[in-house]
């Protein structure tokens, strides 16, 4: 049986406890109560490790703390909280208390398994770039903590406690920091190597618990009492393709709405079709989706977009999607041809998507005409409107009244917008119970508001002079990240705004919003916006290629390094060809040559000299016949240990001697003795004619057992060492 051990916990088992802890702490799961209480253990028991308190080890207050671990892990489950941010409670909990546990141990496999756990359900709640120097830390603590402890049973074990203070060393940790790290790399080979497979450790879990960004999959006035600034990424977008926007042209596309009761805007259901229809084809392989008559024919940029967790699974477009390809399990289209990817709301998903930008031609829209979609026969959806006040017919009026056609009829409209409304993070007062709605309160009292109140007046303005109009939310702006390469798009450029349908144009944007009030200001950037670029770009980095490397990233990474090696040898093919052409020209002087021969010679002169000083600086002052009389023994299996004296030596190696041969050692050691120690000077010639007898005898006599010289076990490695320690 295994003994056990009382003696206090290596100090790696506090950093393997620290390391298992924080990577829950990324992942914001936990609430702030648990992590305070870890914390507060982590401080105790770090205080009371070489002296703990009794009641670290009363068996009744143990079982009592179990009792309440459990029942908070219930109550965060019963709180509809995802099964796997539940057992990070348990786990989170359960360690701070097995590390509270002073009693004596037999193992410190608990201990080991419940960081080992922590780490698993932090692996399904966060993609933090933080997530693997914590993974490397916990590796190597966990080792060393269980290193420790095997020495400790087995001394204990053996009757001899102290013993492993002797073998912990900082030879050994080194050892292990090294085996450690090898098959961390090790693993990283099998990581590119391996097939990938997508699963979650338990169902119900994973990321369900995580916030959602600030995107809306409705829009409803006055619900939202203020819009904050909140610059948490939503969308970083990597343009492949294609020119992209200016940011002040930069739109991404979420959802249409084309239904208004006057306070929310909603996509209509048409009548005989479901909400949704799934869109055939895996979009892992790529789904081409098929535009209108009037969409525009091909696509003209390409994306590859990187969305934190959104409402409804929203997949945000920068124009007209052409195609789709990424990691989305599925995808469903709803009739004003938003894209979902149903299940995958709380997920972080990357997606390739092909879009056709029509920049708006205001020229060309002039001898077009504003008329409804007529392929779903649904088209009076988009000029619906409730019962609203006349006075915003006659102001729709007046505000067109001098425009030509369409097209000047909805480019006055934005323009009135953009030059009689005032931009506020805060919506208007709207009275309880009165008798106007949201919008009317904005167009005909205040028009103060944010964007969703100016998208909100266009679309119902552009419906009064008959327009088809709909109102769009998503993304705008924007910011770019020069470090990583793409574009952050944040919660704080949450944008609605409004489309507008013609005959041959299809649906064109415009948007109401001033945008000088809207758009952030661009200047430098100060050390605090750098940094969290710096850590925006690694996150993506590492999400894109580790995370997210799947077969496809394996299959790209076996063909871009064939490519390569390919290249190198075509490369080196080419200039193995130029240097033989080279040589084949090159006709050398004498004098080059001459310079060649001695530059060589130089050259093997300085390493035979080093050679020569490291041999001298191993051996120091040690006699040379007493050096070939040791390099003779090691050969027959006699090697000096480098604890050993001269004299031992001989003593040892007689029983594996013949009698001469042993006579022969023996006088050749006193004269080396003599000759080192005593500065003889008729040493040196003594021991010159001891080591030709010895060389002699050992000639002539087959070698016997060297085993037989340290008593049946073989004689410790010799070395330089041991010849100075005589």
């Amino acid at each position: 049986m295994s003994a056990r051990v009382a003696d206090a916990r290596p100090l790696s088992a506090w950093v393997l406890v620290v390391v298992a802890s924080a990577a829950l702490w990324i992942t914001g799961q936990l609430a702030p109560g648990v992590v305070a209480v870890q914390l507060a253990a982590l401080a105790f028991t770090a205080h009371s490790r070489t002296a703990p308190r009794a009641l670290q080890r009363n068996d009744w207050l143990l079982n009592v703390l179990m009792m309440g671990i459990t029942a908070t892990t219930i109550a965060v489950a019963l709180r509809g909280r995802a099964t796997t941010v539940a057992l990070a409670h348990f786990a989170a909990l359960t360690q701070v208390l097995q590390l509270f546990d002073a009693r004596p141990r037999k193992s410190e496999f608990l201990l080991v398994a419940l960081a080992l756990f922590q780490v698993i359900l932090a692996a399904n709640l966060t993609d933090s770039v933080l997530f693997p120097p914590l993974l490397v830390v916990f590796t190597v603590s966990a080792t060393w903590t269980l290193l420790v402890h095997t020495l400790r049973t087995e001394a204990v074990a053996h009757g001899a406690a102290r013993a492993p203070d002797a073998a912990i060393s900082p030879a050994l940790a080194r050892t292990t920091f090294v085996a450690t790290l090898a098959s961390i790399a090790l693993a990283l080979v099998f990581f590119v190597a391996l097939p990938r497979m997508r699963t979650s450790v338990w169902s119900g879990g994973g990321r369900g618990a995580i916030a959602l960004s600030g995107f809306r999959d409705r829009v409803e006035l006055g619900a939202v009492d203020r819009i904050e600034r909140d610059e948490t990424p939503v969308l970083r977008v990597e343009t492949l393709e294609g020119p992209p926007p200016a940011p002040a042209d930069a739109y991404w596309r979420g959802l249409a709405f084309d239904a208004f009761d006057g306070r929310r805007w909603s996509v209509s259901h048409v009548r005989g079709r479901p909400p949704r229809t799934l869109v055939a084809g895996p979009p892992r392989l790529g789904v081409d989706l098929a535009g209108g008559p009037s969409a525009p024919p091909r696509a003209t940029l390409v994306q590859r977009v990187l969305r934190e967790p959104v409402a409804a699974g929203v997949v945000f477009a920068a124009g007209s999607a052409r195609r789709v390809e990424g990691a989305l399990d599925r995808l469903e289209r709803d009739a004003n041809g938003g894209l979902y990817a149903p299940g995958q709301a709380a997920d972080r998903v990357q997606y390739t998507i092909w879009t056709a930008l029509a920049p708006r031609d205001d020229a060309a829209l002039a001898a077009d005409v504003a008329t409804p979609p007529e392929r779903d026969g649904s088209a009076a959806r988009f000029l619906a409107l409730p019962p609203l006040d006349p006075a915003i017919g006659a102001l729709a009026r007046d505000i067109a009244r001098d425009a030509p056609n369409d097209a000047a009829r909805a480019a006055a409209l934005e323009a009135w917008l953009r030059a009689n409304g005032r931009y506020a993070l805060s919506p208007p007062v709207v009275a309880e119970g009165g008798a106007r709605s949201p919008v009317e309160v904005f167009l005909l009292e205040s028009r103060t508001g944010h964007c969703e109140y100016f998208a909100s007046a266009m679309a119902v303005l552009a419906r009064e002079l008959g327009l088809p109009a709909r109102l769009v939310n998503g993304f705008a702006g924007g910011r770019p990240n020069l470090l990583g390469g793409f574009t952050t798009v944040s919660r704080a450029d949450a944008h609605a705004w409004v489309e507008v349908h013609f005959a041959r144009a299809g649906w064109v944007r415009y948007d109401p919003t001033p945008p000088d009030a809207r758009l952030r200001a661009e200047g430098p950037l100060g050390l605090r916006e750098r940094a969290a670029q710096l850590a925006d770009a690694l996150e993506t980095w590492w999400f894109r290629r580790v995370v997210e490397f799947d077969a496809a990233d394996q299959m790209s990474a076996v063909r871009r390094a064939l490519a390569a090696w390919a290249g190198l040898r075509e490369r080196a093919h080419g200039a193995r060809a130029d240097a033989t052409g080279a040589v084949a020209r090159w006709r050398p002087s004498r004098e080059a040559a001459a310079g060649a021969l001695g530059a060589v010679a130089i050259a093997a002169l300085v390493v035979a000299a080093a050679v020569q000083r490291r041999r001298a600086a191993a051996w120091g002052d040690v006699p040379s016949s007493y050096r070939r009389a040791l390099r003779l023994l090691a050969r027959r299996g006699l090697a000096r240990g480098a604890s050993q004296t001269a004299r031992d030596f001989a003593r040892a190696c007689a029983p594996a001697l013949d009698a001469p041969a042993a006579r022969a050692l023996d006088e050749l050691t006193e004269s080396y003795l003599a000759e080192r120690f005593g500065a003889r000077a008729d040493a040196a010639l003594a021991a010159t004619r001891a080591l030709a007898r010895l060389e002699a005898a050992l000639r002539a006599a087959p070698g016997r057992d060297a085993r037989r010289a340290t008593g049946g076990h073989p004689p410790a490695a010799g070395d330089a060492a041991g010849a100075r320690g005589a």
